[in-house]
């Protein structure tokens, strides 16, 4: 997030710009708003009528830019006290609150400001809505936040580049899961033929041990038949033998 408190000095923005150019540009978020009305500062009008309000926000300004985001946000919480719907001070709160990692309610705060009339003012809410968005995880959302933003102004080269950005990221994201998909139904292809193979295997075992038993049980019917037929020449063999030997020799007399 920048300080936009001295815009006009855009070497100072693109400062921030070039150097999250490889990455999402959430490190110039649409930036902070003193409640003042400054010649040349801010491309949109903000109006501030309590000199006690202006004090806290520009305290809150400068504890911002020291990182001190606690204190900022509280400068700036006494001067929605002042004022409870001073959307330049929403916005701001939207911004610490972003910088503590809290993005639920720094979306909260930036959807306020989208109550603005002016629509410079509600393209900055998108932006940072976007970068929000994107932060939280939700990327899909971010998108239209920057799209959003880039009706509202057109020539919003930040949002143009998030924007782009974001789509990609959705693709990178996208790729890798088709690649697994494609991965794991190639997987499971190989298990389903390899169980294939293991059921042929199987089967064509079962049944050369049927063929195997049943080879056996011939073997055996032969083997019985075999001893049947020995058997029963050994007795005609026996019974032929004890006929002879039952004859009665008789001399001749001669």
């Amino acid at each position: 997030m920048s300080l936009i408190t001295t815009v006009g000095n855009r070497s100072v923005k693109n400062h921030f710009k070039s150097y999250f150019y490889l990455f999402l540009r959430d490190g110039f978020m649409k930036g902070l708003f003193f409640i003042a009305f400054l010649s040349g500062m801010l491309s949109l009008p903000v109006y501030v009528n309590a000199q006690a309000e202006r004090k806290k926000v520009a305290e809150g300004n400068r504890l911002y830019s020291e990182e001190k985001y606690d204190e900022a946000n509280n400068k700036y919480q006494d001067a929605l006290l002042e004022n409870p719907t001073s959307l330049p001070v929403l916005f701001n709160v939207g911004n610490v609150l972003y910088k503590k990692n809290d993005y639920e309610k720094a979306l909260e705060s930036y959807q306020k400001v989208l109550n603005t009339d002016d629509p410079l003012f509600q393209s900055q809410a998108y932006y940072n809505i976007g970068n929000t968005l994107y932060r939280s995880g939700n990327l899909a959302e971010s998108i239209l936040a920057y799209e959003q933003a880039l009706k509202l102004n057109p020539e919003d080269q930040d949002a143009k580049y998030n924007l782009e950005f974001v789509r990609n990221k959705l693709k990178e994201n996208a790729e890798p899961q088709s690649q697994g998909q494609q991965q794991q139904q190639g997987e499971q292809e190989n298990a389903a033929q390899q169980n294939q193979e293991e059921q042929s295997q199987e089967e064509e075992e079962q049944q050369q041990a049927g063929e195997m038993e049943q080879q056996q049980e011939m073997t055996k019917e032969e083997a019985e038949r075999l001893l049947d037929a020995l058997k029963e020449n050994q007795e005609e063999m026996q019974e032929r033998r004890i006929q002879g030997e039952g004859s009665t020799f008789v001399e001749k007399d001669w």
